[in-house]
């Protein structure tokens, strides 16, 4: 059976987004881990996850503008997630909120 997602307390990080790559630490957790993501801008955006450097592109996974998903990402065992973000145009915010379930 499912669980339905519960966030961790105050741990939503947000990017403003634009046509230039821009990334945000989510977690310092070395686990997998889910993490609702609600583009709140007027675009598509692309996201990718990895580590501090990470960047995205528009080749990464699309999320359009006003959806919300969550999502699985593994980072490996001590390595914190950040997610990188991307916008064909408009502006806006991405919000990031770690926790557990779906």
């Amino acid at each position: 059976m499912a669980t339905p997602f519960a966030p961790l307390d105050n741990a939503t990080v947000n990017i403003d987004v634009s046509g230039s790559t821009q990334r945000v630490l989510v977690s310092s957790f070395g686990a997998a881990q889910q993490v609702r993501i609600k583009n709140d801008g007027t675009a598509t955006v692309w996201l990718r996850a990895g580590g501090v450097g990470v960047n995205a592109t528009t080749s990464d996974m699309p999320v359009g503008a006003g959806v919300t998903e969550v999502l699985t990402f593994a980072p490996g065992e001590d390595v914190p997630l950040y997610i990188a973000a991307i916008a064909a145009g408009g502006t806006g915010k991405i919000y990031f909120t770690p926790g557990g379930g779906i």
